[in-house]
């Protein structure tokens, strides 16, 4: 909208608690943290909030939003995700597998400490169905579950993979 030179442009505002129009001067306040551009009635309410006024700045081509320039030429080393996913495993040094017979295992130590599921999945923050389906061989533990599982329970559930290939072929 352009307004002819000569011309006064008024703006009329509404009260935002109220909803009625602002004669005068806007009183811009602070209520439960939010800022409000209210009535002088309904200043009341609040207290007076510090308004900025907008700086005007040069526009350059770094100043774009988002643009964070790299300050040094540091690189993060991330391991390559392996072709197994998320539950894959993570020794460098030797293959390391998961056992056959982990649920059996699992469920054999939880007993052993005589503690019930939902206590074990308590311990470990685990859903207590997890537990159950674990202990069932329904599904097989991520990586970072069976460390907690080793851990709570002082059990091993990776084993080197010449370990696991040897005590499945003697079956």
């Amino acid at each position: 909208m352009r307004v002819p030179p000569g011309s006064i442009l008024v703006l009329l505002l509404n009260c935002e608690l109220c909803g009625s129009s602002i004669r005068g001067d806007v009183q811009v306040v602070n209520i439960d943290g939010g800022v409000f551009r209210v009535c002088k009635g309904c200043s009341k309410f609040g207290t007076a909030a510090r308004v900025p006024k907008p700086v005007a700045r040069p526009q350059s081509s770094s100043s774009a939003v988002g643009f964070v320039p790299r300050t040094s030429n540091v690189s993060i080393k991330s391991r390559a995700p392996s072709p197994g996913g998320p539950s894959s495993n993570f020794y460098d040094d030797e293959e390391m597998v998961l056992r056959e017979d982990y649920s059996k295992v699992i469920k054999n130590a939880r007993e052993l400490l005589g503690i019930k599921q939902d206590e074990l999945g308590m311990k470990i923050n685990e859903k207590p169905s997890v537990i159950s389906h674990l202990e069932a061989g329904s599904i097989k533990p991520t990586d970072a579950l069976a460390r907690k599982l080793e851990h709570f329970l002082k059990i091993e559930l990776f084993v080197p993979a010449e370990d696991e290939i040897t005590s499945t072929s003697d079956s």
